[in-house]
């Protein structure tokens, strides 16, 4: 277990949480919220880091540990719910990361990194009653124009990015503190 830890804090990219540009970051627990304003809107994005892990190369590299290579680099890509208000009304997307992620190095030069999984407009709390409509369903015409309006409000392929490199390092320090808790656990009798 103490071989894992070190190994764990060797690999993590930085100890220090990158910036996301332009926006509040709170953080409790796995829970991740970020908030900006923009002109009279409130901007809330909301997501958690348990279960977020991209481990497409896990298989290959159980079954053979002896001779395995070096695991591809593990990235966070939890789903994330934007909330537009204003005036008391509520546009609400749901997002998940496409598939594939983005050309090493070159996050301006690609398709949108996430899509719009669905959305709705309401008032006051959420509730089950809440009408939504799947993105897959939705014109390509209103599509374009609810991303386009995402990325007036700071929510762009660059801030998809972005959030992925964010989430990459927070879940990875929470990893390693899990299994800092877990040897302290153990170790006590």
């Amino acid at each position: 277990l103490v071989e894992e830890i070190e190994a764990e804090k060797k690999a993590r990219k930085s100890a220090e949480l990158p910036k996301i540009e332009g926006f509040d970051v709170k953080l409790e627990g796995s829970e991740v919220t970020l908030t900006r304003t923009f002109n009279q809107e409130t901007i809330t994005v909301r997501l958690n880091v348990n279960h977020s892990v991209d481990a497409e190369d896990a298989d290959e590299f159980a079954a053979n540990q002896d001779n395995a290579p070096e695991p591809g680099e593990m990235k966070s890509k939890p789903n994330f719910t934007v909330e537009i208000e204003r005036g008391g009304k509520k546009l609400f997307f749901s997002c998940t990361f496409s598939e594939g992620g983005e050309p090493e190095g070159q996050p301006e030069n690609y398709a949108d990194s996430f899509g719009v999984a669905e959305f709705a407009i309401y008032e006051g709390e959420w509730t089950d009653e809440v009408y939504t409509v799947s993105g897959d369903i939705m014109d390509g015409y209103l599509y374009d124009l609810l991303m386009n309006m995402l990325e007036e409000r700071g929510i762009s392929s660059e801030f998809g990015y972005n959030l992925v490199n964010f989430c990459t390092v927070y879940e990875h320090s929470l990893y390693i503190g899990l299994l800092e808790k877990l040897k302290a656990f153990v170790s006590k009798k």
